[in-house]
């Protein structure tokens, strides 16, 4: 019988194909489990072509989004070592490195608002050194700006620009060595300091983030303890709140309603019963600023003369692209910076703090930054990046004509704008609330979206609503409310939405009710209470297009540097203030009388005995009580110059 029959062939046993089969899956698995056990090894002098290429030969190659801050002195460090990695053992962090980054991010930590968060590229290292692929070229970038952020670590400690809550430890501080290079030099911890958590490097890709949420400071990367010593300023933060807790036993004879400068007046302090506790809603005591308001129109024009005697000297120069400058930098375009800031008044020959190098980023320099931001409504952190380069480069010749629009919307109002009144400049989102020239309480606010825009108008404050109801504009209702109720009407009842007939009577949100509200036969009104969109407190001020002053929820939005969100109206910071400093004069109005009903969901209104004017105005430029001349973006296009424009 032949082998090759068909019949003997159908019949052929596949255990042979099974066995080699699953030989091959078992040696595939272990290859596998091997390789992911395996630490790739970073060679020696892998990264040097790439340390060399941006640091000497073409800096503008730089890959990363974050600029180099320090490339003199980081180029320095590498040229000591021959461009070597100084933070990483392999495709894994240092010892140094994690060291490194935890006082980073103590320093953070202290300075929430401040520039450190940027110099220090925290947001970079936050995105990279969660899942970051090995390759040399990234294991360079941020070994880099490891060393850049030390740099920078280094001369705010030396120059005391951190907060005392964000310093260092006793026996903590960079220190250059000569046989080891740059280094965090620190006292010996003893055995009950020492973290408890197993020592060792971590790996590069997948690096494990902190998950003590409890710490002391905000950990991003770091898997061993650290906890920064916060008992002096927590005393002192005690001790402060004990001075100026509000104590009617004491200082009885302050029950005058003067208005003494920098002091807090109280109405109640007669009482024998002690002070009930704040509430939770409570913005705290009421003190008065007491600063010059200045904003004439004389001190407009004396600006208009200066900035066109500039745009004719031929001086002025507007500064090249280029890299984000800031503290300790060192580039031709630094000398050019120093120039146009002495020709705008913001850099004094005093400033220099005896630095003879013109190129240098010095702590003169930064404070001159930190003063022109703070006149064009930017972020006070002295880094000369994007937005403040434009506001730099706005040439004079347009300053003036910018000055000259506002100086014809300045003349538009009276002289004298009143002993009480508000204003609220729309391009600065702010409001100022003044008595006798004085600004006694300022604060920021929102204002309303382009196609929303807030309007100009002069008015006055009419009533004082706590609690207040909110019955919804018809635009609002029909694009934005109904499709919420018709898609979820329980939750729409939870927050305290009914619709409203013709007679007052209140209805639930049904779908019959809902399609007369559209139809324009009954009305919606959200009830006072905790959800009510306008807040805790409005401020009624009659106007023919309905808007107003009020509280809101969306606290968060103040602490950005461009508020424009609302739907015209002006949403407040910090109304309770402003409703004690309006009402005192009609009687005993203060912190805890507002507090108490400003919960609940009773609605109180007071009316004004006292005219209180307001001005809603939209200036771009003035000048303020202490003599600065100010600028703010054109939100809304009104001034026509492109180059003022967000």
């Amino acid at each position: 019988m032949s082998y090759f029959n068909p019949e003997h062939r159908r019949h052929k046993s596949i255990l042979p194909v099974l066995t080699l089969g699953s030989l091959c899956v078992f040696i595939l698995y272990y290859a596998f489990a091997a390789n992911q056990k395996t630490v790739p090894v970073l060679p020696e002098n892998a990264v040097r072509p790439h340390l060399v290429h941006w640091l000497e030969e073409n800096p503008d190659a730089w890959p990363a989004q974050d600029p180099i801050f320090n490339p003199a002195a980081v180029r320095r460090i590498y040229q000591r070592t021959d461009y070597r990695l100084l933070w990483f053992d392999n495709y894994s962090l240092s010892d140094s490195a994690n060291d490194l980054l935890k006082q980073l991010t103590a320093a953070s930590s202290g300075n929430p608002s401040s520039m450190v968060d940027y110099r220090y590229h925290l947001g970079y290292f936050d995105r990279t050194l969660r899942d970051t692929p090995q390759r040399l070229q990234m294991a360079a970038v941020l070994d880099i700006l490891l060393t850049d952020a030390f740099v920078s670590y280094a001369q705010d400690t030396q120059l005391d620009r951190l907060n005392p809550k964000s310093r260092p430890r006793r026996g903590i501080t960079p220190a250059l060595r000569d046989d080891q290079g740059f280094r965090l030099v620190a006292l010996v911890p003893t055995p009950q300091q020492e973290s408890r958590e197993p020592r060792g490097r971590k790996y590069f890709r997948g690096y494990d983030r902190a998950t003590n949420l409890d710490s002391n400071i905000r950990s991003r990367y770091y898997s061993r303890e650290y906890k920064a010593d916060n008992s002096r300023s927590y005393s002192n933060s005690t001790r402060s709140n004990s001075r100026n807790r509000y104590r009617p036993d004491q200082d009885t004879n302050n029950t005058t309603r003067g208005s003494g400068t920098g002091s807090r007046i109280y109405y109640n302090q007669g009482r024998n019963s002690a002070a009930p506790a704040p509430a939770k809603n409570s913005e705290g005591p009421y003190f008065e600023e007491n600063t010059p308001y200045g904003n004439d129109a004389r001190a407009l024009r004396g600006e208009l003369q200066r900035l066109r005697k500039i745009s004719t000297s031929g001086r002025w120069r507007p500064i090249p692209p280029g890299p984000a400058m800031t503290m300790g930098a060192r580039h031709p375009h630094v000398g050019h910076l120093r120039n146009l800031l002495t020709l705008y008044g913001d850099y004094q020959a005093y400033y220099s703090y005896g630095g003879s190098d013109r190129n240098r980023f010095d702590r003169g320099l930064h404070q001159a930054v930190v003063r022109f931001q703070k006149r064009h409504g930017l972020r006070p952190d002295g880094i000369v990046g994007r937005s403040t380069r434009k506001r730099l480069n706005l040439s004079p010749a347009a300053r003036a004509r910018i000055v000259e629009m506002n100086i014809k919307r300045r003349e538009e109002l009276p002289a004298q704008l009143g002993s009480r009144f508000i204003q609220v400049n729309i391009p600065a989102y702010r409001l100022k609330y003044v008595e006798n020239d004085q600004v006694k309480l300022a604060m920021n606010v929102v204002v309303g979206k382009r196609k929303h825009a807030t309007p100009e108008i002069t008015t006055r404050v009419s009533r004082v609503v706590f609690n207040p109801t909110w019955t919804v504009p018809r635009s609002i209702l029909v694009n934005e409310i109904l499709p919420k109720a018709r898609k979820n009407p329980a939750g729409m009842e939870k927050m305290g939405y009914r619709v409203i007939s013709g007679n007052g009577e209140h209805l639930p949100l049904t779908p019959q009710n809902l399609s007369a509200a559209g139809a324009g036969s009954y009305l919606m009104r959200q009830m006072g209470g905790e959800e009510n969109i306008l807040g805790r407190i409005k401020f009624e001020i009659p106007n023919i297009h309905d808007v107003y002053l009020h509280d809101t929820r969306a606290r968060k939005l103040f602490s950005l540097t461009t508020r424009g969100y609302s739907h015209g109206c002006i949403r407040l910071e910090k109304p309770r203030h402003l409703a004690e400093a309006l009402l005192r004069p009609q009687g005993d109005w203060d912190q805890w009388r507002i507090d108490r009903l400003t919960i609940g969901e009773e609605t109180t209104e007071v009316n004004m005995d006292q005219l209180v004017k307001v001005y809603i105005t939209y200036w771009t430029a003035w000048v303020d009580g202490q003599g600065n001349l100010n600028f703010r973006p054109d939100i809304y296009g009104k001034d026509g110059l492109s180059d003022n424009q967000l």
